[in-house]
């Protein structure tokens, strides 16, 4: 029998231009950038969607920058740093600071090694880790291939900005059915809400597809899942502060004691954050995501962002040229 997962549904509404906010507070962007793109063909996190050759990631940072965030750290893979370098410094042209950290397979804790045959990426969990060691917390996480708007960025900034408490930390929420693909499955993790939004759980689902009416996916251990559409998932838009990421350090070496000879096994954030939740060690508060979502899974995904992406750039919503309007953030 198929599991049902029951979530509460929550309603988007939209939000009023924003305005850069003050910075009293550092505020790290990190950007998840070291995916393989096996289902989509070619590097997603480089894809000149853009008119002007952008990729989401270059619109993701422009928001975050408007936001009130800093700074953007990409985390990527060592053969990929050049590439993405490269990118960055003729979209952005040098107007906002930048790093760059290189999730290698051998960026482990003392006394562990990555098993030779391992090709994949050790995981989003350790995406994060390998960032933190050089950035700190509290920061905020999204990856490169999700566009989440200018409305969640700053909610997620305010939230960082108001002083919350050190356990707790912040997860921008999506409705599913605006999240699929027409192309084919995607994965999703699948929020459960308790009162004063915070997360009771989440569920990482994969394979999500759309079947005339009704939805239906798998959990990472093959059970069915069926799904309304209405239920609130998470597209890895975090805000972490110093204690939950100490946490997840202590998680990812428990992970690797499990799993570390296994070479596909992955820490995803959904799974081990939803274990700090179990545990009562964090809170998670959901915030309903202003915008619209569009991002890229599958190969056909591209032509419809293309043309999303064009017409929010002609209809005044994101600059021609995001390298001037960065500057303009940065004086003032």
């Amino acid at each position: 029998m198929a599991l049902a997962l029951a979530a509460r549904v929550v309603h988007i509404r939209a939000v009023p231009p924003l305005h850069h906010a003050p910075r009293a507070l550092s505020l790290p962007l990190v950007v998840l950038a070291a995916g393989l793109s096996t289902r989509y063909g070619r590097l997603k996190q480089l894809d000149p969607l853009g008119p002007g050759g952008e990729a989401i990631m270059d619109f993701n940072v422009f928001d975050a920058a408007r936001a009130g965030f800093d700074s953007v750290t990409y985390v990527v893979r060592p053969e990929i740093l050049d590439d993405v370098r490269r990118h960055v410094d003729g979209i952005l042209g040098g107007t906002f600071p930048t790093h760059f950290v290189c999730q290698s397979l051998d960026r482990l804790p003392d006394g562990f090694r990555a098993p030779p045959e391992r090709v994949k990426p050790w995981g989003t969990a350790h995406a994060v880790l390998t960032a933190a060691e050089s950035v700190g917390a509290p920061l905020a996480v999204c990856n490169a291939d999700d566009l989440y708007g200018p409305g969640a960025f700053k909610r997620l900034q305010a939230f960082l900005s108001s002083d919350p408490t050190p356990t707790e930390a912040a997860l921008v929420g999506y409705t599913l059915e605006k999240t699929l693909s027409g192309a084919g499955g995607v994965a999703r993790g699948v929020c459960v809400l308790g009162r004063g939004d915070h997360l009771e759980r989440i569920t990482e689902v994969q394979n999500i597809r759309r079947h005339d009416s009704w939805i239906t996916g798998s959990t990472t251990d093959g059970d069915p899942v069926e799904l309304s559409g209405q239920e609130m998932v998470s597209m890895n838009l975090w805000g972490f502060t110093q204690p939950v990421i100490d946490l997840l350090q202590r998680q990812f070496r428990r992970f690797l004691e499990y799993w570390g000879a296994d070479t596909r096994a992955e820490s995803f954030l959904s799974t081990t954050v939803n274990a700090q939740i179990q545990l009562g060690a964090t809170r998670v508060k959901v915030l309903a995501a202003p915008d619209s979502w569009f991002g890229i899974t599958h190969a056909a995904d591209r032509d419809r962002s293309t043309a999303i992406l064009r017409e929010r750039v002609a209809a005044g919503a994101y600059p021609a040229r995001l390298a001037d309007a960065m500057a303009r953030i940065g004086g003032s």
